[in-house]
């Protein structure tokens, strides 16, 4: 194939003129990566194909175009950072790639923004996108072809026993389908909307597998473009208890307390046990197509025996580890549990990859709560590259940007291998100019606030408002005042104030709840606060209207409210301040 009639060499070639970058674009099949050379005045993008074209497209427009791509769909120039007359030589040296999969996690419909989140991505040199499938059932045509063409691999999964086997459909046909629960088959939920928390299948009826796989075939038949697909339990737990899944549980061990499962069966060979038995069935048909599935609660290490073959890959989620830490820090007692079973999934691969399955947001209800994990993010995947993983990828939302969106830059430059001081000096001079300095002693100011809380801070709401002092959220109000004043036209700074302000509103709800002064208005009046911000990158306000019932029922009931009412995520945090894990930190 003629390179130059490549829709990615032809859409590099498009954004060279919309950026007007006076450069050449060559292909060197020898490069790792892109490179970006000056030539007589003239700079040089060469890569080893088109999409690393494409990335050096943007890179150049970055580094010396005056241009930044942080935010979805708001593109910054600032002209004072255009260079020219750059010596001869090389600009931007081919760098080898840490991970090769990077991207984003996605829980929510496609919407009027899914366009420019895949140009953010390109720019920011992300290839992949997991999303649920019911939502990838609504994605339009053009959509896909926009995303192929920006080298984005869209992976149709997440939680999926529903969508393989929906309760709408077989509930009442085949109940046998259905896990038994206490000696009877549950009755699955039959609405896409409602949560299916712990409704699981009857795993290892072997009727239900052939139809698994026959809805398999049957979907990538009907989706020829789709190429990975999954095979991911429901949330929560729920698994079978019927005799013939039984077997498949020694009693005796129980799930682990850092992962959230020490009140239930470890599901690992029941899981995997089906795993393999559906790969086999579906590669016998469709060598071709990839099967994920993912390694989370009580399900997070492999089972005794299991192999990670060709054609699988497992999203493993490090889920509720601790953000004061990286992940290989031997003497964190979560993430270092997190560690050894990654370094069981390094054993376990036999020609199958392993993905991280992160959350640099602090999942879904840490709701804008601070998490600065800027150094630890190159720590992190320069771990995970020495220990065999392929790819990383974090939950996110565009709508909570200003918060979170660093992290979500930083993930991307340290996952390609780039360098860490200069991807974080970069990132402050693309947002701050003249600024970057102040901004950082901000950032810092709000780092030095996470570690104040104790060695370990797990990102749920109560760890983090039971131990900050309401002074040092007023000390960082003071220091985004001070920021905005440098700028006062700046929209990222002006949301910084709304931020820090929103972290003392929360803090002083939380103080009055404990004082036993709160009311169900007071809750209100906050969460209407929030909803006076629907048009800023800093709360994703639906999680909000989720969150906040939790509150209104602890009120209303009486009993203490701890996070989501979720028995075994409070039995958690419960447990961490009973324990000197908790105590100590204070």
């Amino acid at each position: 194939m003629d390179i130059r009639k490549d829709a990615t060499f032809l859409l590099a070639e498009k954004e060279l003129k919309h950026y007007a970058l006076d450069a050449v674009l060559k292909i060197e099949e020898t490069l790792v990566s892109f490179e970006i050379r000056v030539e007589k005045g003239i700079f040089i993008i060469a890569a080893p194909n088109s999409i690393e074209l494409l990335y050096g497209v943007y890179d150049l427009a970055e580094r010396a175009g005056g241009y930044s791509f942080f935010e979805p769909g708001r593109d910054r120039f600032d002209a004072t950072r255009v260079k020219k007359d750059l010596p001869d030589g090389i600009f931007v040296p081919a760098r080898p790639v840490q991970l090769k999969r990077r991207g984003f996690i996605q829980e929510f419909p496609f919407n009027d923004e899914t366009e420019m989140l895949f140009d953010h991505m390109a720019k920011n040199k992300l290839n992949y996108l997991l999303v649920w499938m019911k939502y990838y059932d609504h994605l339009s045509s053009e959509l896909k072809e926009y995303a192929r063409v920006r080298g984005i691999v869209i992976e149709s999964g997440h939680h999926n026993f529903d969508y393989w086997i929906p309760g709408r459909k077989y509930g009442k046909t085949h109940p046998h389908f259905f896990a038994m629960i206490n000696g009877k088959r549950i009755t699955p939920s039959e609405k896409d909307s409602d949560l299916l928390m712990s409704e699981q299948l009857c795993t290892t009826n072997k009727e239900l597998r052939a139809e698994i796989v026959k809805n398999m075939l049957a979907y990538c038949d009907a989706h020829p473009e789709v190429k990975v697909i999954s095979l991911v339990p429901n949330d929560g737990f729920g698994w079978c208890e019927c005799p013939q899944c039984s077997k498949f549980y020694d009693k005796e061990k129980k799930g682990e307390y850092y992962n959230l499962s020490h009140h239930v069966y470890k599901a690992d060979k029941i899981y995997h046990d089906l795993i393999v038995d559906i790969s086999a069935q579906l590669h016998k048909a469709r060598p071709d197509i990839s099967l994920t599935f993912v390694a989370y609660v009580n399900y997070s290490a492999p089972a005794e025996g299991f192999k990670l073959n060709k054609g699988t890959s497992v999203h493993m989620a490090p889920y509720w580890h601790c953000i004061n830490h990286s992940i290989g820090d031997e003497d964190c007692p979560v993430n270092s549990c997190y560690a050894d079973d990654l370094k069981k999934w390094q054993k376990a691969k036999n020609g199958g990859e392993i993905n991280i399955y992160e959350y640099y947001m602090g999942v879904n209800f840490y709701l804008s709560l601070p998490m600065v994990h800027f150094e630890e993010m190159f720590r992190d995947i320069s771990w995970y590259n020495a220990h065999g993983i392929d790819g990383i990828l974090t939950q996110f939302h565009i709508p909570h940007w200003t918060v979170y969106g660093k992290n979500y830059f930083l993930m991307g430059r340290a996952a390609r291998g780039e360098n860490k001081e200069e991807s974080i000096a970069m990132l402050f001079e693309m947002l701050y100019g003249k600024d970057a300095s102040a901004a950082k002693n901000f950032w810092q100011k709000v780092k030095e606030t996470l570690l104040a809380l104790g060695e370990c801070h797990i990102p749920y709401p109560y760890s983090f408002l039971k131990r900050v002092k309401t002074a040092s959220l007023k000390e960082l109000n003071i220091l985004a005042e001070e920021l905005l004043q440098k700028s006062p036209a700046d929209t990222m700074r002006k949301e910084l104030v709304i931020w820090t302000q929103y972290l003392i509103r929360f803090k002083e709800l939380f103080d009055t709840y404990h004082a036993g002064k709160l009311t169900k208005q007071d809750v209100d009046g906050f969460v209407s606060w929030i909803h006076t911000y629907k048009d800023t990158r800093v709360f994703v306000q639906d999680k909000f209207d989720m969150y906040f019932p939790a509150l209104h029922e602890a009120l209303e009931k009486g009993f203490p409210w701890l996070h989501f009412n979720f028995d075994w995520e409070d039995e958690y945090i419960r447990k961490h301040e009973e324990s000197n894990f908790f105590r100590k930190q204070i």
